[in-house]
């Protein structure tokens, strides 16, 4: 006697009714997932990968204010506005006590426009070497924005020795930019000597920095 079950309509019928009844909507919606149909709690923790996202998904307005941090950031991704000048030592001899002083040729990007809402701070170091004719050599460099000179001076303390020496002076002036921001700013330099310097005094090299105060 044959007792295994015939598959019937009513039989196929019967099986599909059941899945449907223990399912519910699981078993519709995985084949039929209709626009935002999947939320958020729907996704296991951590289940949300790199590739799963498409690119550029992750826009400025998805991200919460202040938590991209400078870790998070690779290094030249963010372009500094206020680059680096820096001056060449090509200034020479510094025996010319002339008041304007000589212009002392400056290389990189010498102009630099302060942003709303920011001021700018000009550093500047100056190396010398230095030997007298019997009294003090104390020469000095000085820094100019717009072609107006600034407080922003190196000034050496000086020598009375013939046999030359090595000094280093430094200074700064702020702040550029608070009353017109946005104006370009050009940033020159002049070498001013002594007449009490001996032959072979000069300005050896000139290092000058803009710094973004906010």
């Amino acid at each position: 006697m044959n007792l295994r079950p015939k598959l019937t309509f009513a039989n196929l019928a019967a099986t599909v009714a059941l899945l449907l009844a223990v399912g519910g909507s699981s078993v519709y919606a995985a084949g039929q997932l209709s626009r935002n149909d999947v939320h958020s709690g729907n996704f296991a923790p951590g289940a949300v990968k790199n590739p799963d996202l498409a690119k550029n998904a992750i826009t400025s307005p998805k991200i919460r204010d202040g938590t991209i941090s400078d870790a998070d950031v690779r290094a030249g991704v963010i372009r500094n506005e206020v680059a680096d000048v820096t001056g060449s030592a090509t200034g020479g001899p510094v025996l010319n006590p002339s008041v304007t002083g000589t212009p002392v040729p400056l290389s990189g990007t010498t102009t630099f426009t302060p942003q709303p809402g920011q001021a700018a701070a000009l550093v500047l170091e100056a190396q010398f070497t230095l030997a007298s004719t019997g009294a003090n050599c104390s020469p000095a460099v000085g820094l100019l924005v717009n072609g107006q000179p600034t407080r922003a001076a190196a000034e050496t303390f000086g020598t009375t020795s013939p046999t030359p020496v090595t000094e280093l002076s430094r200074n700064a002036d702020a702040a550029f930019g608070l009353i017109n921001p946005g104006t370009p700013l050009t940033i020159s330099a002049e070498a001013f000597g002594d007449i009490d310097c001996a032959p072979g005094s000069k300005l050896d090299k000139l290092e000058v920095r803009i710094l973004q105060v906010h």
